[in-house]
């Protein structure tokens, strides 16, 4: 029988691997015997591991979750002040790319909403702190005299990462929509939600 430490390297490189599957066949495509091969392990080491795949998945995309709101809250948190982080915040709810790796694991979990029933703590989660980011920072600009806000903070920051999930769509989608483009948008709202002009890319 595996030791503790050998059963949680099983799991994380488990886990890896499924991320690697899902980001090269995309979620409904990946199957148990697609992330053994990644692996390098028998099906049945998958599922002896995860008994159903959805158990899996529910993994892959908490843990996608907790690190997106992480380097987003620690990127945020560790500016000088309200309008800095306000900046850092924008610029960090954006894909930086087609290929932004986590960006596109999350995106690849948006479709199945309804379907994914158990991922909807982490969908909570994924939202409720990057707005509750953005009521914080937006709280403090205010109160210090830097941001005058022209709607409650609670409505300014949801329509910021409304803004984000939709321009961030496109930009992996590779659509209309260009990062830079994504982010002048978002700047632009901000500045006028804010009353504070000096808000720039």
């Amino acid at each position: 029988m595996a030791r503790p430490k050998q059963q949680d390297a099983r799991r994380e490189e488990l886990l890896r691997a499924a991320r690697a599957v899902i980001l090269t066949r995309g979620l409904n495509s990946t199957r148990v015997r697609d992330i053994a091969d990644q692996a390098g392990v028998a099906t049945g080491t998958v599922t002896y591991y995860f008994r159903e795949l959805d158990e899996l998945f529910d993994l892959v995309f908490a843990e996608a979750v907790e690190r997106f709101c992480t380097a987003r809250e620690h990127d945020t948190l560790t500016r000088a002040n309200p309008r800095e982080q306000l900046a850092a915040l924008l610029r960090s709810g954006l894909p930086s790319g087609p290929d932004d790796e986590l960006c596109c694991l999350l995106y690849e979990f948006s479709p199945q909403a309804r379907q994914r029933a158990s991922d909807a703590a982490s969908r909570r989660e994924l939202y409720g702190r990057q707005v509750d980011l953005y009521i914080r920072v937006l709280t403090a600009g205010q109160e210090e005299g830097r941001f005058r806000l022209q709607r409650p903070a609670a409505e300014i920051a949801a329509n910021l990462v409304a803004l984000e999930d939709a321009y961030g769509y496109h930009v992996i989608a590779q659509t209309f929509m260009t990062r830079q483009t994504a982010e002048q948008h978002l700047f632009g709202y901000a500045a006028l939600a804010t009353a504070d002009s000096s808000l720039a890319p």
